[in-house]
């Protein structure tokens, strides 16, 4: 009975160790990303992971999670490129594979495919967009492709700027509203936004983007 219980106490403990260092990778890759809004080191400790000896199915984990940093990093081909080697992942992991790939696909300018991918993976993004962990981000690709498409929601992009889960969520608003009120020819507004899509996109292909409006 003694050994029974070392084991299982062991077993545990292992565990509850393998579930630790998986929460402090995922805070650490948050801590660069977000905190310290660094995509390159982001990228790099992506690739730190993918050079251990992984299981098919975390490789491919990984993978989509290295598609969120070349993202942020405007990266796009590199996104589309390795998205392309993806297949037969976890089904949760498919509204954040589609993410990355159709907004990479709009800020490179190729409008008409992304919009293709969003009929595609639109069904994913229903079956989880009342989900709060999925939610603001599918909500972000719908109206970022809205936009493209003509159909602008100044109301969405002024909400996502204050309350966007993070600073690079913020920027999102803040950019769309520069846009917005370019196009509306409010030109002190839209520097405005501008200025405030640099600051919150700090580091982030958003920032470059907002340089140039």
């Amino acid at each position: 009975m003694e050994y029974v219980v070392f084991f299982m106490v062991a077993f545990l403990l292992i565990v509850f160790l393998k579930m630790k260092r998986q929460v402090d990778q995922i805070n650490l890759l948050s801590k660069y990303l977000y905190i310290q809004k660094r995509p390159d080191k982001y990228i790099e400790q992506m690739d730190a992971i993918l050079s251990r000896k992984l299981s098919p199915k975390n490789i491919i984990i990984n993978n989509i999670q290295k598609t969120t940093g070349l993202f942020y990093a405007g990266k796009f081909q590199e996104v589309i490129d390795l998205t392309n080697e993806i297949n037969k992942m976890p089904k949760n992991w498919e509204p954040i594979y589609y993410q990355n790939l159709i907004l990479s696909m709009v800020f490179m300018g190729e409008t008409k495919k992304a919009e293709e991918i969003y009929e595609k993976a639109n069904p994913i993004f229903e079956e989880y967009e009342k989900n709060d962990y999925y939610k603001e981000f599918i909500d972000i690709v719908k109206n970022v492709v809205d936009f493209y498409k003509g159909n602008t929601s100044k109301d969405y992009f002024e909400e996502l700027a204050k309350s966007g889960a993070n600073d690079y969520r913020k920027s999102f608003g803040y950019y769309f509203l520069g846009k917005i009120n370019k196009k509306e020819n409010n030109m002190s507004v839209a520097k405005a936004n501008f200025k405030n899509a640099m600051e919150y996109g700090k580091g982030s292909f958003i920032e470059d983007f907002s340089k140039t409006e």
